[in-house]
């Protein structure tokens, strides 16, 4: 057990949890930096949207801000946040805090999560329409020394 603990030591990581409520299936994203982004294609709109999050120390999920390149129907939505145009990308920058997100998966391809480099299509591990839940979890690891 000493040699165990001299090479290794035992840490909180944290991880976005996908929950599929249709199917009972779940799927945890390790994030290190604490940081998301959800991407989806806007249905009316035909355009990429990308929503990026963080966890808070309590575990919440936190909007931090929305990019997207079109003005139409549903977007954007109301926003007590800053607005602008960067580079011909439009972005709402406002901190809105949520203890899970539930969403319905896209029948649009593009629908997606994001974290550390990897990235999680949705229609890949559920059904169109399936609901999903994204949770924040921390977790016990083994890290080597």
């Amino acid at each position: 057990m000493a040699i165990f603990f001299c090479r290794f030591h035992i840490e909180h990581e944290w991880s976005v949890v996908i929950f599929n409520r249709s199917k009972n299936e779940k799927i945890a994203v390790p994030v290190n930096s604490k940081y998301f982004t959800i991407t989806f294609v806007h249905s009316i709109e035909r355009t990429p949207v990308s929503e990026i999050y963080s966890i808070d120390e309590d575990g919440k999920i936190i909007l931090n801000e929305v990019r997207f390149y079109s003005l139409g129907t549903g977007l954007p939505f109301s926003s007590d946040g800053i607005f602008k145009n960067e580079n011909g990308q439009f972005v709402i920058k406002e901190k809105k805090s949520f203890p899970s997100l539930l969403l319905r998966v896209s029948p649009i391809p593009g629908h997606a999560l994001i974290a550390e480099g990897r990235k999680i299509n949705f229609l890949e591990i559920a059904e169109s329409e399936d609901l999903l839940e994204i949770r924040a979890q921390k977790r016990w690891v083994v890290v080597r020394r």
